[in-house]
């Protein structure tokens, strides 16, 4: 059987089109904000349910383990943000001058509760009667408690080193599938009428993380030896967006592009991070105090890594995959400098993003990253086994 592995060439674009591109993409935001950030999240909501219904029905038919626990993250994250999207959506219709919507953006951040108390504020509907008003503000102030700031579903401890789970938790993805549903339809609907809607939905109490359900309808996370790991969530977020990304191409689903980018490029930045904290030669207080400087710039935490790959690559010296490593992350860095190209339709001073229509190969854009991917993963193993090696030879001298 034939298999395409792709690895980082000469000469990359993510601009080019092949002349027989049978899946090209368009990206064209209309410029009103409170529009485009609600089919943003649509698009995170629909690539999200997708995910769930996969590991719903087919990962549980096969028994697949590892995608049931592996996944979790990026399909969190995917509802998540699709929530905080559609918060920002009925904010915007509300406010409408740039420089409210900016103060408004900068005072909410991520923080879902934050945000849904300035919408009831703005609707004058701080007390309520309405069941759903209700449930929904417990459970954005439950998201909100775990992950105030949209990062511990992304990465595997906070700036402050804080960790989401400390011991091995059985979440119920029936329980996560229906909350997340009923949040999302309760702030569409408002979004569409202006109201709250008195519908009845089926779901639990309004917690984010609830435990139990069938084996095969469970994510176990928190195993004690993978604590603080970068691999669980690198390998979340790649797989996921592999995943969106044949959902694209076998069922034409071009909407999920946006979201399947942004899974592709937080595991660009959770690679990179997961060879400074566990594999490189840095001590830990550095390497720390680089992840922190650097944050999203993936520009920044390849330098901060590129001269001790080179060191132990052994490379010839006519081998130039270093130089197209290094160009794979110049391009990307560039076009995304901040992370949020493809999480949101503007940068935090409300500048609209692809305001003029830009074409996209989706198959070769998707290339780009799986490629930039699998080089990460052979640094990471190189880089390990070097460090593996050293210490065996350590205890080896140690014991003579």
């Amino acid at each position: 059987m034939d298999y395409d592995f792709k690895w980082i060439r000469p000469n990359m674009s993510l601009y080019h089109i092949d002349k027989n591109c049978p899946f090209p993409i368009t990206l064209l935001n209309n410029g009103d904000l409170a529009d485009d950030f609600n089919k943003y999240a649509q698009n995170f909501f629909n690539a999200a349910e997708s995910v769930i219904h996969y590991l719903d029905e087919e990962a549980a038919e096969n028994g697949d383990i590892a995608k049931l626990d592996l996944w979790y993250f990026a399909m969190v994250y995917l509802y998540r943000q699709s929530i905080e999207l559609l918060l920002k959506a009925n904010i915007f219709k509300i406010v409408i001058s740039e420089h409210d919507r900016k103060q408004m953006i900068g005072d909410v951040r991520h923080d879902l509760k934050q945000g849904y108390d300035k919408l009831l504020e703005l609707k004058g509907l701080e007390e309520t009667d309405n069941a759903n008003a209700n449930w929904l503000w417990k459970y954005l102030t439950d998201i909100s408690r775990i992950d105030k700031e949209s990062d511990m579903f992304r990465y595997p401890f906070s700036n402050n080193l804080n960790i989401l789970f400390d011991k091995q938790t059985h979440i119920s993805l029936a329980a996560t599938h229906d909350n997340m549903n009923k949040a999302y339809d309760i702030l569409s609907e408002m979004y569409k009428t202006g109201h709250f809607t008195e519908q009845e939905y089926e779901a639990y109490s309004p917690q984010l993380i609830i435990e139990g359900g069938h084996y095969y309808q469970q994510s176990v996370v928190g195993y004690k030896y993978a604590q603080r790991s970068f691999y669980p969530y690198y390998s979340s977020y790649e797989e996921v967006g592999n995943f969106l990304k044949e959902k694209i191409l076998k069922d034409n689903k071009k909407d999920f592009f946006m979201p399947m980018c942004y899974m592709y490029r937080n595991a660009v930045e959770l690679g990179l991070k997961r060879i400074i904290i566990e594999d490189s030669h840095i001590d830990r207080t550095r390497a720390l105090k680089i992840l922190q400087r650097k944050k999203h710039s993936i520009l920044g935490l390849w330098n901060s890594i590129v001269d001790e790959v080179n060191q132990y690559s052994n490379a010839p010296d006519d081998d130039t995959t270093l130089n197209d490593a290094t160009k794979y992350i110049q391009i990307f860095h560039d076009f995304d400098k901040s992370s949020d190209l493809f999480r949101y339709p503007c940068n935090k001073n409300m500048e609209p993003y692809f305001i003029e229509a830009k074409k996209f190969d989706i198959e070769n854009v998707a290339s780009c990253f799986e490629e930039l991917c699998n080089f990460l993963d052979a640094v990471d193993s190189m880089l390990s086994q070097i460090k593996d090696y050293e210490a065996e030879m350590a205890s080896y001298y140690d014991y003579y």
